[in-house]
């Protein structure tokens, strides 16, 4: 608390005297002061800290905001073309094309995947059909005889390289060696 200090003054006729009063400052500072400075303190310290927090999120763990403008991240989705599942593979309007149901897990279906790559014609699209690939998996059984005829008529047993002509199933091959075969035949 604050102490109060009386001083004497006289007028300079010495009729006059009257007494004035001074407050002076405490040195010592009371409980409410010092809890009102150590929240403030602390409040500080926190706000400090979340500042902190949200330059190191956005800086280290979302790079988004404080990302180098010279560097760029690209997303780009590719699309292999090629590409079919035994649902779309009787919808392909080419005129002459092929479709080689593989398995890339077998020996045999590696090694005419692998000659499939390389096979280039201008005049006949080779569709690639990983059986492996969720959308295909119904359609392949080891245990069942290739069946080619519909969307909802097909079973692979193995590697498979199917032609169609005007969208019609014209020939099934089920031997490697023919396969590989045709292949290389028709690569131009």
């Amino acid at each position: 608390m604050a102490k109060k200090k009386q001083t004497k003054k006289t007028n300079t006729d010495g009729k006059i005297e009257f007494y004035t009063e001074e407050l002076k400052k405490s040195k010592n500072i009371n409980e409410d002061t010092i809890k009102i400075i150590t929240f403030a303190v602390v409040l500080l310290i926190v706000i400090a800290l979340l500042v902190g927090l949200f330059y190191f999120n956005g800086k280290y763990v979302t790079k988004d905001k404080y990302q180098d403008p010279t560097t760029t991240t690209t997303n780009e989705a590719v699309y292999d073309n090629t590409l079919t599942t035994v649902k779309t593979m009787f919808d392909i309007k080419d005129s002459i094309y092929y479709v080689l149901a593989y398995d890339e897990s077998d020996i045999d279906g590696k090694y005419i995947y692998n000659n499939a790559l390389s096979f280039s014609n201008e005049k006949i699209n080779l569709y690639k059909l990983d059986l492996t690939n969720a959308m295909n998996k119904q359609f392949y059984n080891k245990d069942k005889d290739t069946v080619v005829k519909s969307a909802n008529n097909t079973n692979f047993k193995s590697t498979t390289l199917v032609v169609f002509k005007k969208g019609k199933v014209s020939e099934v091959l089920t031997d490697k060696e023919k396969i590989v075969e045709l292949l290389n035949k028709e690569d131009k």
